[in-house]
């Protein structure tokens, strides 16, 4: 009998949901539900290195929420990750405890896990020649093949990570100098790490991606058959950060696209992807929201 699956991934930013099924015809996937809260675990820990409390209980408030969704379901597992924020703190056991009580087993995984599953979940949409890249909350993955491989590489640089670290007040207007900061951590970081193959097509996924995404769309309710197979360009993206630096977190709030808990963070995430597409030479890339979630399912399923 075909079971469903479910993924959950605790993400610095955000805690996620997918349950799937597999789809025979196809030997793909088919999606039954979906789920995204922000929870923002990785408030603090780019300074502290310690999870706080309040945050802890975000996330178990949202996986209380997931546990009842799923119940309406016979679900045959389910896999628990955390990503970043989990990776950087010094206390992620009292996290795991919590989850534990609620039967499920929490796992960390590396930056190159991480990767590697963001990969399985897009593999089936992605060029020959090609750069997978996520912007999370407190890192930033690359994959990329060769003849004889498939590369990985997680570097710390995401959207709270780079908000907390460079700009004082995120309820304001983002100075020049704030941005300019953020740029040049970023480069650095790109120049000292990667040693990427030329030519090569850029896909995106994860939250600042596929926001941005949204927002060229104006969506009203988020809609994965648009956002999947998207185009943003670097025209684009200039823009985007000539608007968003100069409204305050209010403003940003309004923002069609833009979930309101996201408009704190966008704007270092926008820097990021732009540093990116320089850093490569790209003028656009092509946006995806099958990712780490989907390669979850993908092992549990295929």
């Amino acid at each position: 009998m075909n079971l469903p699956a479910a993924a959950i991934d605790i993400g610095t930013n955000s805690t996620r949901l997918l349950i799937g099924e597999l789809n025979s015809p196809k030997n793909g996937l088919k999606i039954l539900e979906r789920s995204l809260k922000i929870t923002r675990l990785g408030e603090g820990v780019d300074a502290k290195k310690k999870l706080k409390k309040k945050a802890v209980k975000r996330v178990i408030k949202a996986i209380k929420e997931y546990k009842a969704i799923m119940a309406q379901y016979d679900i045959k597992s389910v896999k628990v990750v955390g990503t970043s924020a989990l990776r950087d703190v010094k206390n992620s056991d009292i996290l795991a405890e919590e989850i534990a009580k609620l039967d499920l087993k929490l796992q960390i995984i590396s930056g190159e896990k991480e990767a590697e599953l963001n990969y399985l979940g897009a593999a089936s949409s992605l060029e020959a020649e090609f750069l997978l890249l996520d912007i999370g909350g407190g890192s930033t993955e690359f994959i990329w093949p060769t003849d004889k491989d498939i590369n990985f590489k997680s570097l710390d640089i995401g959207c709270v990570r780079m908000t907390e670290r460079f700009i004082n007040n995120p309820e304001a207007e983002i100075s020049v100098k704030e941005i300019k900061n953020i740029k040049a951590y970023t480069i650095d970081l790109l120049n000292d790490k990667l040693n990427l193959p030329k030519n090569l097509a850029l896909k995106g996924v994860g939250g600042t991606i596929t926001t941005l995404a949204a927002v060229k769309h104006e969506m009203e309710a988020y809609d994965s058959s648009i956002i999947e197979g998207s185009k943003l360009n670097i025209y684009e993206l200039n823009n985007f950060l000539t608007e968003f630096k100069d409204m305050n977190l209010a403003e940003r709030s309004q923002i069609k696209g833009l979930q309101a808990e996201r408009a704190d963070i966008i704007t270092a995430g926008l820097v990021i992807l732009i540093c990116i597409l320089n850093y490569c030479a790209c003028d656009n890339l092509t946006v995806s929201d099958q990712d780490l979630l989907y390669g979850l399912l993908k092992e549990q399923i295929l």
